[in-house]
């Protein structure tokens, strides 16, 4: 999107009115609170006509400043809903001319649509979290309603929007706080997790559950990153979150995003776009973990390349291996990844076992003191009314209930999966351990475990 050419006539008259603007500003700033009070009210926007001060629309005077004279009308409203956050991210793809490097990229295409919250919101105990529901539910499936930019192109205008106006006007979207983010084995309290944080304050809190166009930039660059490094990934991620996290509801101001299995493969994008922001990986005993999956496993069975090499390093043929020890690949793929990123998160990473009392440890803990998001009791009250048997028994396999498995089960996790689980288990940042440190503490300290 080109910037907007100016002639000498209209940079002099710009410059004017700018002075006089920070002369404004600087006097609001200057002459006691309730001016300030009643400046930082009314400056948004202001310009002089005909020698007299006017108030304009900041998204206006952005787009004055901001486009060129030739963008046409229909692009200008694209633009404009898209900048007032009236229509929300709902997917990226890539042009043929795509290119993803370590300090720009260029040729990812952004798709818009406006999507119904409210529905998740005021019905989060019984509505899907999932967010490919949310769209569809919105009526933004098969094409319908969507607006498309480039990426790039909209994100650097977006932040320059919002830095340039979001401190002096009302009329600016929220820039919704990270808080927080859920990697999972599977069936392991993800949907309990979900819906639990909508419940802390649904009308506050914005849940992103397994968000396309954020997993779809993690994993732009490979498993393993072949096609382009960490640190281009990562850049790329952070404007798709931001864009994701941008909001027109004054209500909002906190967001999380609850990941699918596939994407703890790619972590390292999510730790390198976000290094402060605190995340949990929910894991659960390694036989439940296969018994839950059933005949339809909750995520694809994509021979990746991370499938590949420990499949490789296990001395298994995939051309040969059955659907169960490939289960327990896929398995071993996610715990492994998430293991890999513990000791580099320092403390930012948990381990979170699935027991029956993960609503408790949630509500208590986890969100209160890792994700440093307030629980108050009404908070607790909902947290408590999610439907927990729904979670827990989505899958058949309780915690603490009875389970038989066959020979080829536990032949599987004896090999393949039982590894992983125990370095789960005895990870320095498991929240067991955690929990017990962080007694009368305001963050969960992991206290290192005697190797001896």
């Amino acid at each position: 999107m080109a910037t907007k050419e100016n002639s000498g006539i209209g940079r002099q008259d710009r410059l004017r009115q700018r002075i006089l603007l920070a002369t404004a500003s600087w006097l609001c700033f200057s002459l006691g609170s309730w001016v300030h009070r009643l400046c930082s009210h009314r400056s948004a926007g202001l310009r002089i006509n005909r020698g007299a001060w006017e108030e304009v629309d900041p998204l206006d005077a952005f787009l004055e400043e901001e486009l060129h004279s030739d963008v046409d009308a229909e692009a200008q409203s694209r633009i404009r809903q898209i900048l007032s956050a009236s229509v929300h991210l709902i997917n990226i793809g890539s042009a043929s001319h795509a290119s993803i490097e370590d300090n720009s990229y260029s040729g990812v295409i952004a798709e818009f649509c406006a999507l119904n919250l409210t529905e998740q919101k005021e019905n989060h105990l019984d509505s899907s979290p999932l967010f490919q529901d949310v769209v569809k539910s919105s009526r933004c499936g098969g094409g319908n309603n969507i607006l498309r930019a480039d990426l790039a192109d909209i994100a650097h205008l977006a932040r320059t929007f919002d830095a340039r106006y979001g401190h002096i006007s009302s009329n600016v979207p929220t820039i919704l706080d990270l808080k927080g983010a859920v990697f999972h084995e599977s069936r392991c309290g993800a949907t309990l997790a979900s819906k639990a944080l909508m419940a802390i304050n649904p009308n506050k809190n914005r849940v992103c559950v397994h968000p396309e166009p954020a997993e779809a930039a993690m994993k732009v660059c490979g498993e393993g990153y072949p096609d382009c490094t960490v640190t281009a990934a990562a850049n790329l991620m952070r404007d798709v979150v931001y864009l994701m996290s941008r909001s027109n509801d004054q209500k909002e101001g906190d967001a999380f995003f609850v990941f699918r299995p596939e994407a703890t493969r790619t972590m390292e994008t999510f730790r390198t776009a976000f290094p402060t922001t605190p995340w949990i990986f929910l894991y659960r005993d390694p036989t439940r973990a296969m018994l839950s999956q059933g005949k339809a496993p909750a995520f694809t069975m994509e021979k990746s390349a991370m499938v590949k090499a420990y499949a490789k390093k296990k001395k298994y043929d995939l051309e040969d291996i059955t659907d169960t020890e490939m289960l327990a690949v896929q398995l071993a793929t996610f715990c492994l990844s998430a293991l890999r990123n513990f000791n580099d998160a320092a403390g930012r990473g948990l381990a979170v076992p699935f027991t029956m009392d993960l609503g408790e440890d949630l509500a208590t803990s986890i969100f209160p003191i890792h994700f440093h998001a307030r629980v108050d009791r009404e908070g607790e009250r909902r947290i408590e009314a999610v439907d927990v048997e729904e979670g827990y028994a989505e899958d058949g396999v309780l915690p603490g209930s009875e389970y038989v498995a066959d020979d080829i089960v536990k032949d599987a996790v004896k090999h393949l999966l039982e590894k992983q689980y125990k370095l789960l288990e005895g990870s320095n940042y498991n929240y067991k351990d955690c929990q017990r440190a962080a007694r009368g503490r305001d963050v969960l300290y992991c206290k290192e475990k005697d190797k001896s």
